[in-house]
């Protein structure tokens, strides 16, 4: 299948090379652009573990500490990937959504061993926060990278949708999946859509995505990107 992916740069490299391995052919257009935000470095005193939603703010935590001995409790398997080839010796993931990571991080460890450090991006919600507090955890919240729109698809999957040359587009997030919609938009390209089917990662994705006349839409039985593959078939 050819796939369209609006993942930023980084991540949308090492989606493609996995979409490769699998036989599909992967067409790159980011809808958003990640920025690393510049800091000193970090002190993680009376911290117990690092609690993770991202990848990205892994890898920006990492470069930003030289501690690599504090536990990690990531969302799912990108997260925790990211987190163990950044050299932390112990990850956990919790292979879904920030709801069972808040679940997993209280059978893990008791609120009264420490505060978690929460390594987050611009667009992290409150729910992890709440879910963990209401639990009796204390957490300190870091904000490490933000993520800016880009306003137009780019020329090849402009191309391919004008062509009928596009089978599927992976979604991973309901902003980006916004912009994906407002570039389609601006591109003059809706119609076009009616050819393809959209890959969500969740039912929150699906359902911002109520303008573009998909084909199909598929939801992910897990949110993360083991499911999503399975979605191409």
């Amino acid at each position: 299948m050819r796939v369209l992916v609006p993942r930023p740069v980084g991540e949308g490299a090492r989606l493609a090379q996995l979409l490769r391995e699998r036989g599909h052919e992967p067409i790159l257009s980011p809808a958003l652009d990640v920025h690393f935000e510049d800091g000193p470095e970090l002190s993680l005193d009376g911290a117990q573990a690092i609690v993770a939603t991202s990848a990205n703010a892994v890898r920006a935590l990492a470069g930003r500490t030289e501690e690599r001995e504090i536990p990690v409790f990531a969302v799912g398997p990108q997260t925790t990937e990211a987190a163990r080839t950044a050299g932390f010796a112990m990850v956990r993931g919790a292979n879904g959504d920030s709801r069972a990571l808040a679940q997993k991080v209280s059978q893990w460890t008791p609120p009264g061993a420490g505060k978690l450090f929460y390594a987050a991006g611009d667009a992290s919600t409150d729910d992890l926060v709440n879910a963990l507090s209401q639990q009796g955890f204390y957490v300190e919240v870091m904000r490490f990278y933000r993520a800016t729109e880009r306003a137009t698809l780019s020329d090849a999957a402009a191309t391919g949708l004008r062509s009928e040359n596009i089978d599927a587009v992976m979604l991973y997030s309901p902003r980006s999946a916004r912009v994906f919609l407002q570039q389609v938009v601006r591109a003059g390209l809706q119609k076009e859509c009616g050819k393809i089917i959209a890959l969500c990662i969740s039912r929150a994705v699906a359902e911002a995505l109520p303008l573009l006349p998909f084909a199909d839409i598929r939801i992910a039985a897990q949110p993360n990107r083991d499911a999503m593959l399975d979605l191409l078939g």
